[in-house]
């Protein structure tokens, strides 16, 4: 009897501990999300291509002098922004203008010349004029008249030869004269100095490259991949972003023969309203049409070794793959969510596959 009792009293005392462990246990209640929500559509959206490219000039134009000779001043330096009709450099002009003077003696001793055979010639005309009365009286034989007419033959020949001469030194005096001119370098547009070839002091020759200006018409140059090449065409809007500093362009050529390290195609995006630095990183988008289908905001999507989104489904939140196809600006076309669905859009940091929501704003 008294086992029965102790075994009974153990039972009671078992049976308060655990109700009293069961007291002290805390009440653990799921945490809610707060998310924003906006349902899914199917939509026809502007499809654009993004790509990274850099910025360079249109136009590269090379300075040079027409003559050789020394540098005497260099009026501008690499990166320097010229002004069209600026003054880049000049050479020292003292063996051109020697030369010039040179030219204008020969030209005044020719015409010197000329003078006096065009004399000559008058004379001998007339003389044969009068020797050519006298054989027909009589008065010389017509051996005499053919030797004063061989005298005025002669007479005429120097003087072509004289004015020969003169055009020749004339010619020489107009190049030396344009050598002085073009003895100054000026800039034939807006640019900026892209190299510089030889200091001051230094002696060139002619037509050696002095200043490489790059024009102030910016483009971006990018590679085309070859499955690209159906939807980009010449002629296609772009919009070009460097550092968020966004210009609108268009697409203006595309090379007919890739590049053979990067396989890719060369094309060239004019910017029409940039003012960007040389060689800048830009990123580009190129639209090439619309295309219908699920559109998604880009910040909506993530990324951990696979692409997805949250979907929210009777105050749950629930993780869905999906595949990028298309983008344009910060919307992505997606496969793998359905029209009317309510995707997570806003508060999805914390959320985990199931996650208890509570939606504070559904969008349209």
């Amino acid at each position: 009897m008294k086992k029965r009792l102790t075994l009974l009293m153990m039972c009671v005392v078992m049976i308060a501990m655990s109700a009293c462990a069961k007291a002290q246990e805390p009440d653990i209640q799921e945490k809610t999300r707060a998310v924003q929500v906006e349902a899914v559509k199917n939509t026809k959206n502007p499809v654009a291509l993004s790509y990274v490219g850099t910025v360079d000039s249109k136009d590269i134009v090379d300075y040079s002098f027409k003559s050789g000779g020394k540098i005497a001043r260099m009026y501008v330096e690499e990166g320097d922004r010229v002004s069209k009709g600026e003054l880049l450099a000049q050479l020292d002009t003292q063996d051109i203008n020697f030369q010039l003077s040179a030219a204008a003696a020969n030209m005044n001793s020719v015409q010197e010349n000329i003078k006096k055979a065009k004399d000559q010639l008058e004379y001998s005309e007339q003389q044969l004029e009068k020797m050519d009365s006298l054989q027909k009286s009589g008065g010389i034989s017509k051996d005499q008249l053919d030797q004063v007419r061989l005298q005025r033959d002669i007479a005429r020949a120097s003087y072509n030869q004289a004015n020969s001469q003169y055009e020749s030194a004339r010619a020489d005096y107009s190049y030396k004269q344009t050598l002085l001119e073009e003895s100054s370098i000026y800039a034939k547009q807006d640019g900026i100095v892209a190299d510089i070839a030889f200091e001051e002091g230094e002696r060139v020759g002619a037509s050696a490259s002095i200043v490489t200006l790059r024009s102030m018409n910016q483009i971006v140059n990018i590679g085309l991949a070859q499955g690209d090449l159906n939807d980009v065409k010449v002629g296609l809007a772009a919009m070009v972003d460097v550092d968020g500093k966004k210009a609108s362009g268009i697409v203006e050529s595309i090379d007919e023969v890739p590049d053979m390290a990067t396989r890719t195609y060369k094309a060239q995006i004019r910017v029409s309203d940039g003012k960007y630095r040389l060689g800048m990183i830009a990123k580009v988008s190129i639209d090439v049409g619309e295309k219908q289908g699920v559109w998604v905001p880009m910040h909506s999507i993530f990324s951990d070794g696979e692409n997805y989104v949250y979907i929210v489904d009777n105050d749950r939140a629930f993780k869905r793959t999906v595949q990028m196809m298309e983008n344009h600006e910060d919307r992505v076309m997606v496969s793998g969510v359905d029209s009317g669905e309510l995707l997570a859009v806003s508060g999805m940091k914390n959320l985990n596959d199931g996650s208890k929501v509570n939606i504070v704003e559904q969008g349209e």
